[in-house]
């Protein structure tokens, strides 16, 4: 089939397949979790003892820890910073398991109680799928980025039914320039599962809001407050994590992590029922009804109607979540942050809106508020903002709160980005590689190995050899510098042929008897494992004087020379072919 279209043809044939794809890898997901949770938590008799959710957390917890060690090992992912790396530095490659890995542990994980969202497993798996079809049909690496965000695409627009926002948390996420005609397969792979999602998925299984009143600019300024609260929160929610992985990474044990992790999710379950599970339902029935269902009652609470005690529950469970997620997540479980966050975010708006109606302001937008703040933490924990308006947009069934979307977005953003530069997946992805999203020139130059850059077909001089003896094999390269090594091809310097041609024609006769050691340059070498940003620091400093530079290896061995003109015309082929 590939011989019979043309390349634009095949690849917009390939983002199809990609979204039908995903689109049902990610409804087959949500209905499974749902009949699972159904079972569990439904049919069987002993599931409103207070014992029994976490009982049935910690086993799947642990399910999962079983699968991830046992089964998928070191082939598994997190996170979208791996996807980012894998574009970077893997050619755009990513594991053939990590197709079925993620739906698989993160639907055991959040059917049986964890606390974590479905979302960012479908986004990996469908990146995975994206770039395996990619590299089947020996696609190009900026093809099968293409591949990969049109996955990405189609797992969000599947698992809410918003195809925009899925084509913009695909664009966010990647942190690539996408041209017009790039859009096209993204709109199509979007299309196709939000129609899979209308068509197959229930309005119980999906995250929507109907009770929804238009937007009143009398309440402009609660949504300005409301974006610096969920600014805040996002940074609160962000270095909690931060500080869990921190503890959990002195545990060594993966079973002593999931007892640890399991353990503390069930007590925080017991006494704060709403952190059991991702918690859509939750926020639905809060904007639906703007209190506590009988089901999601702490226990302590079954005898009072105190209006100030719901409301400190409400926020205490608000700020409890990060630490439910992070049990979940770290303790050996999968799954996201996506639903975390915008669980917090509708509780921050209901927070706002229930304290205006205790303190006398009554005619308050409770599901407006629960609505808009889900997009102010979206849009302060993903860095995320267009994502976060669109998706919030697309859940009410319309455009009406287009105005306080952005405004909280917007302020959320901006609130965290303050304070840090980078999102939590992407200062990872910072940390551990080096890769700087924000620098789009080191970015770009990151995604390239010095290694690859090496040329060792340069004549090499030993210290102790003598002008007059090294003059034939000069006279044949057609290079103007060579390496300076010992008898062990340690890297000592650098031998340039203007010098030697002063020291024969400018100097005595008995100069040719002078030997390399005394005419060479102590240049200072880059190891090979050294950032391409870093050579063309060392070519700009001015210090080394020359366009190319010596590598050597951890031994100090000579590698050989990387020229400043092979980088700058990879990068200059690298900027071309990162305009999708």
């Amino acid at each position: 089939m590939k011989k019979k279209l043309s390349a634009p043809q095949f690849l917009l044939l390939s983002c199809v397949i990609v979204g039908l794809v995903v689109a049902c890898a990610t409804v087959a997901l949500k209905i499974f979790v749902y009949h699972l949770e159904e079972f569990f938590f439904v049919d069987v008799k002993v599931s409103q003892r207070f014992w029994y959710p976490p009982l049935v957390c910690l086993v799947g917890i642990g399910l999962t820890n079983i699968l991830i060690i046992k089964i998928f090992k070191k082939n598994f992912l997190k996170g979208n910073d791996t996807i980012v790396y894998a574009i970077a530095k893997q050619n755009a490659n990513l594991p053939f398991s990590e197709m079925y890995s993620p739906l698989i542990t993160s639907g055991i994980t959040v059917s049986m109680g964890g606390s974590a969202g479905l979302e960012s497993p479908i986004v990996a798996a469908g990146a995975a799928i994206g770039s395996n079809i990619g590299r089947v049909a020996y696609l190009s690496k900026k093809d099968k980025t293409l591949l990969i965000a049109c996955g990405i695409a189609a797992g969000i627009s599947t698992a809410f039914s918003a195809p925009v926002a899925g084509v913009l948390f695909a664009v966010e996420v990647l942190a690539i320039d996408i041209s017009i005609a790039s859009f096209i397969p993204l709109l199509i792979a979007g299309a196709l599962g939000s129609i899979m999602s209308q068509v197959l998925l229930g309005e119980n299984i999906l995250l929507s809001f109907i009770s929804m009143r238009p937007f009143d600019y009398s309440n402009l300024h609660f949504y300005i407050l409301l974006g610096v609260i969920c600014g805040m929160v996002s940074l609160y929610y962000a270095r909690v994590f931060e500080w869990m992985e921190h503890q959990f990474a002195k545990v060594k044990s993966p079973y002593l992590k999931w007892l640890t992790g399991s353990i503390l999710l069930g007590i925080l379950i017991i006494f704060f029922p709403p952190l059991f599970g991702e918690g859509y339902q939750f926020i639905k029935g809060l904007a639906n009804t703007h209190t506590l269902a009988e089901s999601t009652r702490p226990f302590y609470l079954t005898y009072t109607d105190n209006k100030w005690i719901l409301f400190a529950t409400i926020v205490v469970i608000g700020l409890l979540k990060v630490f439910a997620t992070g049990l979940t997540l770290l303790g050996g479980g999968n799954g996201g942050s996506f639903a975390p966050s915008l669980f917090i975010g509708g509780l921050m708006g209901y927070i706002l809106g229930q304290f205006c109606i205790l303190t006398g302001q009554v005619d308050v937008p409770m599901a407006n508020f629960i609505v808009a703040g889900m997009a102010g933490m979206l849009s302060g924990m993903f860095f995320a903002p267009l994502t976060a308006i669109f998706l919030s947009a697309e859940l009410t069934n319309g455009y009406s709160l287009f105005i306080p979307l952005m405004l909280v977005a917007a302020i959320s953003f901006c609130v965290v980005r303050y304070f840090e530069p980078l999102s939590m997946e992407m200062k990872k992805l910072k940390i551990r590689t080096s890769l700087n999203p924000l620098d789009k020139d080191h970015f770009l130059l990151s995604k390239l190995e010095l290694v690859s850059f090496i040329n060792g077909n340069f004549p090499h001089f030993f210290e102790t050899d003598i002008i007059q003896d090294i003059l034939p094999k000069i006279e044949e390269s057609d290079q103007y510098i060579f390496a300076v090594v010992d008898k062990d091809m340690k890297y000592k310097g650098v031998l340039f042929f203007n010098t030697i041609k002063h020291a024969l024609f400018e100097s005595a006769p008995e100069n040719k008897q002078i030997t390399v050691e005394h005419l060479m340059t102590k240049i200072q070498p880059l190891h090979y494992k050294h950032l391409l940003s870093d050579a063309l620091e060392r070519f700009e400093d001015g210090k080394s004087h020359t366009m190319y530079l010596p590598i050597i290896d951890t031994d100090n061995v000579w590698l050989g020379f990387v020229s400043k003109m092979d980088i700058l015309s990879q990068y200059r082929k690298e900027v071309i072919g990162n305009s999708y």
